[in-house]
């Protein structure tokens, strides 16, 4: 049950979904759209969509998101979009935000670039754009909120059971997909924080192939509505480690402050050529964030206070995960090598604020209030995980 909510939303959420019909599963991936449905959900909260979408079940045809064409955005308080959208280039749905629409609309961004807004300038009218790699040292517009990637419950689920400190093994997980071609913030943290990490904690940078992926029918549905990104041995390793190096991003000027404009990504690209830092960075947020903080690993990453990284509830250092200062990776090797038990406190932690703050119940419950500007609750419980 859900309380203090505004007599003007009627309990429906209309959701676009990406509607290529002939294109393969895994291309269709909308993580964003899967963590706050499954929260609706669990809230009683009625979910409608443009097509069937996100397959729960390898039995029988049973979605997260189901299509009935007697329901319309019109008929729902709340219709959202995801940044699939865009990244397919298709048109916004026929009158969206027509003038006596009943609905707010709501574009979750998850786009990597800032280049949306110039690109394809139409996403400007949404509602609210709740805007994933949030940067609190750049210019947004008025209706940009930070927003970020969160647990959906096909990783809660894979995570549900963690092993305690003194059963993993004291080795760090550093097995990024995207490395020395990549983001230049993995560059840095090559050269500077993982030099001295190896000599305390072992290094695991085994990386999954794809022709491994397991022929479980559960988990091979998952792989392929996840674009190859599910793998229990993944998971296994992760509640296996101490810790996980979470680093990834781009280094932009401060000035100017508009991420959008070409000057800044100019300035994006100057500072990744020549291999300069900045003390502001986008592109910063990711699965693997997430991921480790479920697992209970110490999560590495940089300091978000440091470098601007904004999350609607903010992690807080030393407490829920470790950020690195760049121009101090040493007072961070000599903190863990004065504490010795600081890794598994903080493992702990950060697993329980994670879960806490962006599983579905609460990711949903965070969304309305976005929507509505006011404090809601519910008497739903956050799914209650086991070593917690």
């Amino acid at each position: 049950m859900i309380n203090n909510l505004p007599a003007k939303f009627n309990g429906k959420v209309y959701f676009f979904c990406d509607p290529r019909e002939e294109t393969k599963p895994e291309y269709k991936f909308q993580h964003l759209l899967i963590c706050l449905a499954e929260g609706f959900r669990e809230l009683g909260i009625s979910l409608f969509s443009n097509v069937n979408y996100w397959q729960e079940s390898t039995q029988e045809n049973k979605y997260l998101f189901n299509h009935q064409p007697d329901i319309t955005p019109d008929d729902c308080s709340i219709v959202v979009l995801t940044n699939n959208w865009f990244h397919i280039n298709y048109p916004l749905p026929d009158n969206l935000s027509h003038p006596n629409r009943p609905y707010t609309t709501v574009y979750l961004d998850g786009e990597d670039s800032d280049k949306t807004y110039i690109e394809r300038p139409e996403f400007r009218q949404f509602d609210f754009i709740l805007r994933n790699h949030y940067n609190n040292k750049l210019k947004y517009a008025k209706n940009f909120y930070p927003w970020a990637y969160g647990l959906s419950n096909r990783i809660l689920q894979e995570l549900k059971e963690v092993p305690n400190s003194y059963e993993r093994k004291n080795q760090i997980l550093i097995n990024f997909r995207h490395w020395k071609k990549g983001h230049p913030v993995r560059n840095f943290s090559a050269s500077t924080f993982i030099p001295h990490i190896k000599n305390m904690l072992q290094v695991d940078n085994s990386i999954e192939h794809p022709d491994d992926h397991s022929t479980d029918p559960y988990h091979e549905l998952q792989w392929l509505q996840t674009g190859k990104r599910h793998y229990p041995s993944y998971y296994n390793r992760l509640k296996n480690s101490m810790a996980c190096a979470c680093f990834g991003g781009f280094f932009v000027p401060a000035w100017p402050n508009d991420p959008g404009m070409l000057m800044n990504r100019i300035g994006k690209n100057l500072l990744s050529n020549l291999r300069l830092k900045s003390n502001t960075v986008v592109q910063w947020d990711s699965w693997r964030f997430w991921e480790s903080l479920a697992a209970g690993c110490t999560t590495f990453h940089l300091d978000f206070e440091k470098y601007g990284l904004s999350l609607p509830v903010m992690p807080e250092n030393w407490r829920h995960y470790i950020g690195i200062d760049l121009d101090n990776v040493q007072g961070t090797i000599n903190r863990i090598a004065d504490e010795p038990k600081i890794l598994e406190k903080i493992g702990v932690q950060g697993r329980q604020w994670a879960i806490e703050n962006y599983s579905p119940v609460p990711t949903a419950l965070r969304f309305l209030e976005t929507i509505y500007q006011q404090p809601i609750t519910s008497t739903t419980q956050v799914s209650t995980l086991t070593n917690i």
